[in-house]
């Protein structure tokens, strides 16, 4: 898969280089703070991280980090780019968990091993520390242990939610999720312009939507004709009604096969596929 960066990553590299990996979360206690995401780590743990810590640069997409069952001996931060998690099932099916991108935190071992399998799906820079290192840097910093273990929350709410939008939504519904989710992140939306640059492929969007390329490719189609997008080029889409998508994923879920319905507003509201 070709990467093209965001404006925005324009200089970002030195600038990363110097700050150093962030761990971006909802916090666990501040009720004056409902939805903002942030990066939890002061300066100097920043900086202790990034003393302690190996960039890796991957120029291109799938590069392996680690596999499923190997022996977990670090534990990463993502700088900039996206990461694929992955687990596959025992008649082979790869079910594609989430996507990692900047401020996040993967490869945290259970039982000495790894459950899921990282490869990167754009160029990428990820910091790489020893887990054996991380448990003596949380040992000795109390504030940087509270902050993993926000983080580990986050991420757990993060996969709860996933799991009510593969039960509960459409195709259409679950494509509108991720659209409003990329929104949010950094560098990846132009928001004078209002566009918004897919960092991943068709085949890994569908992976990660529970569907095929083919209803994925549908699905845009009908976000489209339902005027809430527009798609400028295969990697890029202008969003038109951020309202609208977001009538969309709240709505009650109907048959993937239902007819459109003709009135636009009423069918932002029902979700009709």
């Amino acid at each position: 898969m070709n990467f093209v960066p965001p404006p925005e990553s324009i200089g970002q590299e030195a600038r990363t280089s110097r700050r150093g990996p962030e761990i971006r979360a909802r916090s666990l206690d501040k009720a004056d703070a409902a939805t903002a995401v942030a990066n939890l780590l002061a300066a100097e743990e920043q900086e202790l991280l990034r003393s302690q810590a190996t960039l890796l640069h991957f120029s291109r997409a799938e590069e392996t980090l680690f596999s499923e069952g190997e022996v977990a001996e670090f534990v990463y931060f993502v700088a900039q780019g996206i990461v694929r998690i992955s687990r596959c099932a025992e008649n082979g099916h790869r079910q594609i968990l989430a996507f990692r991108g900047s401020g996040d935190v993967f490869g945290i071992p259970d039982g000495g091993r790894y459950v899921n399998s990282a490869e990167t799906v754009s160029a990428a820079r990820i910091y790489r520390l020893s887990w054996t290192r991380m448990l003596e840097l949380m040992q000795r910093n109390p504030r940087l242990q509270h902050n993993l273990l926000t983080k580990v929350a986050y991420d757990y709410r993060q996969a709860e939610s996933r799991i009510m939008m593969l039960g509960l939504q459409n195709t259409y519904q679950r494509l509108a999720s991720f659209i409003l989710e990329l929104i949010c992140l950094p560098g990846w939306f132009d928001e004078r312009r209002r566009q918004l640059r897919l960092p991943v492929n068709r085949f890994d969007l569908a992976g990660y939507l529970g569907t095929s390329p083919e209803s994925t490719s549908r699905a845009f189609a009908r976000l489209e004709s339902e005027h809430l997008l527009k798609r400028v080029d295969s990697r890029t889409l202008e969003i038109l009604d951020v309202i609208g998508l977001q009538r969309l994923r709240r709505a009650r879920r109907r048959s993937e096969h239902a007819a459109p319905v003709r009135d636009r507003s009423l069918s932002r509201l029902d979700a009709a596929e």
